[in-house]
């Protein structure tokens, strides 16, 4: 080529290569604002993010947080196997119970005779009556397993038991 040949060629389209020269000015000024904008945005985020950080770096930050997560999960699994622990103790514990209070003698002024029911989650448990006389007092136990006994309730251990079991108004 020709350098006289490249000038004439400037020189005629000069107009044009200014303008498309401008155009591509504006549109990098304009690249470079919005560039900016977003970096501005991105500080503001990060600085928000590391304003706990104790001036360390994102990657100490990060592994602190993981220890962090670590601890957590294994805190986690100790507590679901108390839990676990707990709930089987719990099916074991005394949690229904039914009490009635009656007069055993004609003799005796008040309801001062009692039956009370105490039942575990699978209703195993103990009946214990307390029977009140004018002259002598006796107190007694029956065990209790699925509900039923392998002794003859009287009918307030039976209506005792039954409150427990949820069978009766209370």
């Amino acid at each position: 080529m020709d350098y006289n040949i490249v000038s004439t060629y400037i020189t005629s389209n000069l107009p044009i290569i200014i303008l498309v020269m401008i155009l591509v000015f504006i549109l990098l000024f304009l690249l470079s604002i919005g560039l900016m904008v977003s970096n501005r945005k991105l500080k503001k985020r990060y600085d928000l993010m590391m304003k706990d950080a104790d001036k360390g770096s994102l990657e100490d930050m990060i592994r602190a947080y993981q220890r962090k997560i670590d601890t957590s999960y294994v805190d986690t699994k100790l507590a679901v196997e108390e839990i676990k622990l707990l709930s089987n103790q719990i099916n074991h514990c005394i949690q229904k119970v039914g009490v009635v209070r009656y007069k055993a003698f004609d003799d005796v002024g008040s309801d001062l005779s009692y039956s009370v029911a105490m039942l575990d989650n699978k209703n195993d448990g103990v009946v214990i009556t307390s029977i009140f006389g004018r002259n002598m007092s006796t107190s007694y136990a029956k065990p209790i397993s699925k509900g039923t006994s392998k002794y003859t309730l009287s009918e307030e251990e039976t209506y005792a038991m039954n409150k427990a079991l949820g069978l009766e108004k209370k």
